[in-house]
């Protein structure tokens, strides 16, 4: 008779208390696991199978913290639109920047970015790599590149340990590729309507990426206090702000200037920027009493375990509807 994996059975302790005992036959075949570790790992597919049901797309996880150390750094609000560019070109799990499944090289990037000079385009990157936001990888004479997960990462992640109460921001592919385009679009319009100023418009790309660390998760504007729940038990998210508007530090014109690096920053190019993302789907500008307010797409950054279909969530998405 073939001998099972394993076995129960049932023994009576000395004090006539019955137990139940497991026999495994083969050790080598199985491997255990606590109670707690099983509840962890079916969370862990539960989230991967709503990442999956999300019809937003594939996104790339920021982190918070460390992208807020980055404005301590020489980057420039146009290095960080360039590197958004690149973000589109994320791929799984630590795999190198690809297009059309190809591993993107500098004159493959010199094409995405639409700089044809090669030491331009040699300076940018590698400043990125010494700042940390990419790693480089030498394939032979052509270097290749990956997003560094010290800021980073798409999937789980190799290199970098996790901590469990790390704040993280999902920034979506789709949104941010049309986004993207939409700027590019108003940029084309630029010269005919001549009402631009000397703003650069397509480096209002950088001053996303910049304020993702000022992302609140619970109500998407940008503030000052962006990991401080508002909402009591039980309580939605519009009920907590009618409860107590003052609860979220609003980012001011200012504050937006120094994150992105400006010693004195220009209000009126805060405002120039913050149209242009408006027109282009990214944020919503709402002014009362001479103040301004700052909304984020959630279908470009989120944070919540959630596939965005809550009830506040889908309001949001109403407002920005309307603002089209």
């Amino acid at each position: 008779m073939k001998e099972k994996d394993f076995q129960l059975e049932l023994v009576f302790n000395p004090d006539g208390q019955e137990q139940k005992r497991m026999i495994v036959n083969d050790v080598d075949k199985y491997s255990w696991i606590s109670k707690k570790q099983l509840e962890a790992y079916r969370a862990q597919l539960e989230k991967e199978n709503m990442r999956l049901r999300d019809k937003r797309g594939d996104f790339v996880m920021g982190k918070s913290e460390n992208i807020r150390l980055l404005e301590e750094t020489d980057l420039t609000v146009s290095d960080r639109r360039y590197f958004m560019i690149l973000v589109l070109y994320a791929r799984f799990n630590g795999e190198p920047l690809t297009k059309d499944g190809v591993a993107l090289n500098n004159k493959s990037i010199g094409e995405i970015w639409e700089i044809s000079d090669p030491k331009t385009i040699s300076k940018r990157l590698n400043k990125f790599v010494k700042l940390g936001l990419l790693e480089k990888i030498k394939n032979g004479r052509v270097s290749n590149y990956v997003l560094n997960e010290l800021y980073f990462q798409m999937g789980k992640g190799k290199k970098h340990h996790i901590d469990p109460g790390e704040k993280f921001v999902k920034l979506f592919k789709n949104q941010l590729s049309n986004v993207i385009s939409n700027v590019r679009k108003i940029e084309q319009n630029k010269n005919r309507r001549r009402k631009t100023g000397q703003v650069n418009l397509k480096d209002v790309i950088g001053l996303l990426h910049a304020v993702m660390p000022y992302f609140h998760y619970e109500t998407y504007y940008l503030v000052s206090n962006p990991d401080e729940r508002i909402t009591l038990e039980g309580e939605s998210v519009l009920d907590a702000v009618k409860r107590d508007p003052k609860q979220l530090k609003h980012l001011s014109k200012s504050q937006i200037g120094r994150i992105l690096g400006y010693e004195n920053a220009n209000r009126a190019t805060i405002s120039r920027y913050m149209d242009i993302l408006q027109r282009s789907g990214a944020v919503m500008v709402l002014q009362n009493n001479s103040r301004t307010r700052y909304l984020i797409h959630p279908d470009l950054m989120f944070r919540l375990d959630s596939d965005g279909t809550d009830e506040y969530t889908e309001y949001v998405r109403q407002l920005f509807g309307q603002h089209k």
